[in-house]
């Protein structure tokens, strides 16, 4: 593969990620402060609401893990890491400091064993068994033990971030804005949710 064709499928992938990790962030935000604000579920205990909060509540963390777990997928033609580093090859590595005068490879060498190490961690294994047999499949025989919590997905997309970052500032020359994101959200969220509850 030609290193101008390398660079657009690397671009596309990046791109499609931080899509992802942006869904991901705006999930999280939504589900968070109704899920662990005490206040919140003071208010909506023994109320007629109990049961449509826990419908939101699993189906915004379904969406959490589904966009998280997609920056995982080990699925060809797929954007996710895997993907990505497969373009990002020694030659096109070399091609790339040429083309952009400054050294990368230590960058991505650095990002490679970050995404390495939560690959192989029990946190993104958990996350994935409860995504394949029980969000995307539903399983007659999965052994429940040892699957994801809530607050399993926060975890995971609060080690991915960082990770992404990274690429983004080697590759793009730019870091995404993902804790403004994070922080934007939260009165909108807090708005929204606070709204619906003292709509009786």
């Amino acid at each position: 593969m030609q290193y101008s064709e390398s660079l657009n499928n690397i671009k596309k992938n990046l791109s499609l990620l931080n899509n992802n990790a942006k869904l991901a962030i705006e999930f999280r935000e939504t589900f968070s402060f109704p899920a662990y604000d005490e206040v919140i579920r003071d208010k909506i205990k023994g109320t007629p609401k109990v049961h449509c909060y826990r419908i939101c509540m699993i189906a915004l963390y379904f969406e959490l893990v589904m966009a998280l777990m997609r920056m995982f997928d080990n699925y060809e033609e797929t954007a996710s890491f895997k993907t990505l580093f497969g373009y990002l090859s020694d030659d096109f590595i070399k091609d790339f400091e040429t083309e952009k005068k400054r050294k990368v490879k230590s960058e991505i060498q650095s990002a490679i064993i970050d995404y390495n190490k939560l690959n192989g961690s029990h946190l993104l294994g958990r996350l994935k068994r409860v995504r394949h047999n029980m969000f995307a499949h539903t399983s007659m025989n999965f052994n429940k033990k040892q699957i994801a919590k809530f607050g399993n997905a926060e975890k995971l997309l609060d080690k991915t971030l960082p990770m992404l970052n990274k690429l983004n500032l080697t590759i793009l020359g730019k870091s995404e804005p993902f804790d403004e994101l994070r922080v934007d959200l939260k009165p909108c969220v807090s708005n929204f949710w606070q709204s619906i509850l003292n709509n009786s």
